[in-house]
């Protein structure tokens, strides 16, 4: 078993690397008007709806109230006929196999688009490129088209449609994919039906990609024709298991706690960027946390919260948000808090085998009585979506702003006219807290100048967020605020090595690394050593000036209690206790 995970792993990174090497080829739209409209090329009156636009708060609220379990439930029985849906499967057969589960998610998306006055455009990015036999491959899509041609930047809801199970180009044997990823592309279906009833500033397109798990081959020939376009993107919402409940006997770390337990409260967001280093993407994980925390989950009979997760996939994993990024867009992944397994196969798990089936029928009576698939919670997961793009969609441009640190706080002053805003969010994370997420969330009525008092706090991160018409806008790049002085604090003989947090810890913890100019420059090994002392863990450290940060997952390390030091130059640091449960 722990060969096979491992094999995982390892094919997981070879398919992280290989895969931008043997780039897609032939790259198109097949519906010339989508292309039009995604490069901006188009009369917003011609997609206009009729009636009066729709508030803030009432969109929000409809969305809501519109998502559909049962609706979804009915999708996912239906994509289950399909049999096989591997990247390399049938697609001459108008029942089963890859092909006539594309064409069936494109005549979704045409009824859609009818419904609703033929305001969407409708069609698929065809591309070549070999995978498990196939050379011809398409995403199905929808786009909604913004009614200002001046915002340039679009949106993207995607979640792949392709499924495999014990043998990655099984391309006969069946591959159900009811959570992976069944469960991401009926939220994208359901969300684009939701959405479609509006309009927005900006366009937003809704992508069931191929290839996922071959090699995230859909995905990238998307984020590669939009940067050949010069096509923006504020930010790719990436959907990959989010209907899942249950806590498998294997899961990759972060993830679940233990086999059996349950959350269908909670969803993670992954995303690229570290602690210290401002990074597009943890930005708008916090934004998605802000939205449906402060604002959404008000409306909701049961809330969802949101887990901002400190690195960028599982461990050893990908996803479809990875192609986004690396082209230089934001890009975010949902994730089911609970997963069902590490995708290695050949194991009791569900993941990645014929297991992944929607649920069982276990008195025969026609009716399934267990649902693996819990479409309430998938249903919260598609609202979370389409109230952070209807959010998104219609928000004003971030804003550039000048810091000033005061005594207890800060003055903030903005480059643009104040007066175009009605208000403002300010997002502030203590550094002591070494979170992802904010600290303090503060609103002020729109000023040439904010005054934010912190009282005791001397060090903080702080970003903006404008609000107009109450859409909220994308929080500016932070500022480290040091009102000990600028930072980082020179010390003359000084490396500091702080406690871990948390502390005990389960699924990850942080240790961080002050490193002030003088002595103690360089790199550095991080060592755990268990109570007998023998070291169980090292890792190379590369020392920049200020704070650095090393994070230790739960797979690296058995329960028990350890303890970390700082080895540089023959010299090691006091060891500090370290405490591994589960």
């Amino acid at each position: 078993m722990k060969n096979a995970i491992q094999f995982s792993w390892i094919f997981g990174l070879l398919l992280m690397i290989v895969n931008p090497l043997l780039a897609q080829t032939n790259m198109f739209i097949d519906n010339p008007v989508a292309t039009e409209i995604l490069l901006g090329n188009y009369n917003p009156d011609n997609y206009k709806p009729a009636g009066e636009p729709a508030d803030y708060e009432t969109i929000i609220q409809s969305i809501v109230n519109e998502v559909s379990p049962q609706r979804q439930l009915e999708l996912l029985e239906y994509l289950d006929t399909f049999y096989n849906r591997n990247t390399g499967s049938d697609t001459l057969s108008l029942t089963t196999g890859i092909g006539a589960c594309r064409n069936w998610i494109k005549a979704y998306f045409d009824l859609v688009a009818k419904d609703n006055e033929s305001r969407l455009v409708t069609g698929f990015l065809e591309f070549d490129a070999t995978v498990c036999g196939m050379t011809h491959h398409k995403n199905p899509f929808i786009i909604l088209p913004g009614m200002d041609t001046s915002k340039h930047d679009i949106l993207v809801i995607e979640g792949h449609f392709d499924t495999r199970n014990e043998d990655g180009c099984d391309t006969e044997g069946y591959t159900p994919g009811s959570d992976d990823n069944g469960s991401g592309t009926v939220l994208v279906m359901e969300a684009a039906r939701v959405l479609s009833q509006y309009a927005f500033d900006r366009t937003i397109l809704f992508t069931t990609p191929t290839g996922e798990d071959q090699g995230l081959w859909g995905a990238t020939a998307w984020a590669d024709y939009l940067k050949a376009q010069n096509i923006d993107v504020l930010a790719c919402l990436n959907n990959d298991v989010v209907g899942g409940i249950y806590c498998g006997k294997t899961s990759s770390p972060p993830s679940c706690p233990y086999y059996g337990h349950v959350d269908s409260t909670h969803v993670r967001i992954f995303s690229s960027g570290s602690l210290t280093s401002d990074s597009p993407h943890k930005r708008m994980a916090r934004y998605i946390k802000m939205i449906q925390e402060d604002i959404v989950n008000q409306y909701m009979d049961v809330p969802l919260f949101i887990n901002i997760m400190a690195s960028e996939d599982r461990t050893g994993r990908s996803g479809d948000h990875i192609p986004f990024r690396r082209n230089g867009y934001t890009a975010v992944r949902y994730c089911s808090a609970n997963e069902h397994g590490n995708g290695a196969g050949n194991y009791p798990d569900r993941q990645h085998s014929t297991r992944d089936v929607l649920g069982v029928d276990s008195n025969g009576d026609g009716e399934w009585d267990t649902l693996y698939v819990n479409t309430n919670y998938l249903a919260r997961n598609t609202i979370s979506n389409a109230c952070v793009a209807a959010s998104l969609a219609n928000s004003p441009a971030a804003v550039s702003c000048t810091y000033s640190p005061r005594q207890a706080g800060i003055k903030i002053r903005f480059e643009q006219d104040f007066n175009n805003y009605d208000g403002f969010w300010v997002g502030v994370r203590f550094n002591k807290s070494h979170k992802h997420v904010f600290d303090q969330l503060q609103y002020f009525e729109s000023a040439e100048e904010l005054s934010v008092n912190l009282g005791e706090m001397d060090k903080f991160y702080v970003s903006v967020a404008p609000v107009k018409d109450g859409f909220i806008g994308t929080f500016s790049e932070e500022y480290l605020v040091n009102l000990l002085g600028t930072y980082p604090v020179v010390y003359e003989n000084e490396l500091r090595i702080r406690n871990n947090i948390p502390n005990p810890w389960a699924e990850q913890t942080v240790i961080s690394i002050d490193h002030f100019s003088g002595k103690g420059s360089g790199d550095g090994e991080f060592v755990v050593q268990d109570i007998s002392g023998r070291t169980v863990l090292s890792k190379r450290v590369e020392l920049n000036p200020g704070e650095n940060q090393v994070l230790v997952n739960g797979d690296e390390l058995m329960a028990g209690f350890y303890f970390y030091s700082l080895r540089q130059a023959n010299v090691s640091s006091a060891p500090l206790k370290i405490v591994k449960v589960k």
